[in-house]
């Protein structure tokens, strides 16, 4: 079992059920990052499992084991992945939300290890 796996099976019903009545499926934290000299940065490029329309993950059961990539909710506070006006890092002192990214284009090919 992976560690997230140990670590959601841990967390039990009431907190998974918390963490979703927060969620606003804005579907931005599901979108690839990059992270340059400590800071991150949003991409165009949506997780594949990502469904545009309903902004739902479509294998949500499974994410952990489909996305290697997928973050608990307390990896996306730690990481700085969550925008700053998501519900999840309300109050949190000193959160640091990703960076728009200037130039789309260069920021995905950053992403894809291509500069």
């Amino acid at each position: 079992m992976s560690r997230r796996g140990r670590k959601r099976a841990g967390e039990g019903a009431a907190r998974a059920a918390h963490d979703e009545s927060l969620c606003r499926r804005c579907g931005r934290c599901c979108h690839a990052k990059v992270i340059v000299d400590d800071e991150v940065y949003y991409t165009d490029i949506p997780c594949p499992y990502l469904d545009a329309t309903s902004k739902l993950c479509t294998v949500y059961e499974k994410r952990f084991e489909k996305n290697s990539e997928c973050l608990t909710v307390e990896e996306g506070i730690k990481m700085g992945v969550f925008p700053a006006d998501c519900p999840y890092v309300a109050g949190v002192a000193g959160y640091k939300a990703p960076h728009a990214a200037g130039d789309a284009a260069q920021t995905a090919r950053m992403y894809r290890g291509q500069e």
